[in-house]
């Protein structure tokens, strides 16, 4: 067969809905001598004005495909459509109607709620190879950082950070604390193009934190001078560097948290609240 056939997709939300299950469906026409094209994919269509815009547009040459939730919509648009004798097939109707008669109850009829979860998905994404990129003071975009961590080593910089960009979308960078004029100068440079409110001081008792600086200081020994391990997990040295943290966060005006034996969750759920975010809502 020489035409090529016309098939056109609506949707009152992007159309990714309609185009993946068309998509599948005509795969199975992959070995047969056939050409189709897809002319034309209309976006966020939610007035009876867009569809007759769309009615004038197309005839019965085509296939429409479309995904529209409304029922008044819907049905005017079906109306049209069998009245110029149009080929067409909603692919949420089957699926809603089974699903209604299964469930015992309507849907809520709202558009677009799939683009919803698909741009918080790739929300995430992003975030978390922003996560990735910005961890232990790497990255060239921490202006572009939700929440930036900073800590001494080993006060679950790299956890947290993950876990809010896992779960939550958050783009965060962490960044270690070393105490150091030079380095700390450096520091807040590169913080300067910030908010204040969303650089967050980590804490940790300093017993805790010497015992699991020792604990590493066992992977780290046969790669490093003896005394430089020591002098890691040394309890003296660890509370001269909480002091030294402590002074810098009071003195730049960061939130502090306090770390110690308590969950990545907890501990994120309390970074999303002081930043004034409801965390259902992200």
């Amino acid at each position: 067969m020489d035409e090529t056939k016309k098939i056109v997709i609506i949707s009152d939300g992007t159309g990714k809905t309609a185009r993946r299950l068309m998509d599948a469906v005509l795969a199975q026409y992959a070995h047969q001598d056939i050409e189709y094209s897809l002319v034309k994919t209309y976006s966020e269509v939610r007035a009876k004005k867009q569809i007759n815009r769309i009615l004038q547009e197309i005839d019965d040459d085509f296939l429409v495909v479309f995904s529209i939730i409304s029922k008044t919509l819907n049905d005017y648009f079906c109306e049209k459509l069998s009245k110029r004798n149009i080929l067409h097939l909603n692919v949420l109707k089957p699926m809603i109607s089974t699903l209604s008669k299964f469930l015992g109850v309507h849907p809520d009829y709202q558009p677009g709620i799939l683009q919803k979860i698909d741009d918080r998905y790739y929300k995430k994404i992003d975030a978390i190879g922003f996560t990735v990129e910005h961890d232990d003071g790497l990255g060239q975009f921490i202006g572009e950082a939700d929440i930036v961590l900073v800590g001494l080593s080993r006060t679950c910089k790299t956890p947290i950070s993950m876990y809010l960009a896992c779960n939550y979308g958050m783009k965060v960078a962490n960044i270690p604390i070393v105490s150091n004029p030079a380095l700390t100068d450096n520091l807040l440079n590169k913080l300067q193009p910030l908010n204040r409110k969303n650089i967050f001081g980590l804490l940790m008792q300093p017993e805790i934190l010497a015992r699991i600086r020792e604990e590493r200081s066992h992977y780290l020994a046969p790669e490093t001078k003896q005394t430089t391990v020591e002098l890691y997990h040394d309890i003296r040295e660890v509370r001269s560097e909480l002091r030294f943290c402590r002074d810098l966060f009071s003195a730049q005006g960061w939130h502090t948290i306090d770390v110690t034996r308590r969950a990545i969750e907890e501990i994120s759920l309390e970074i999303l609240t002081k930043l004034g975010h409801a965390p259902n809502d992200i």
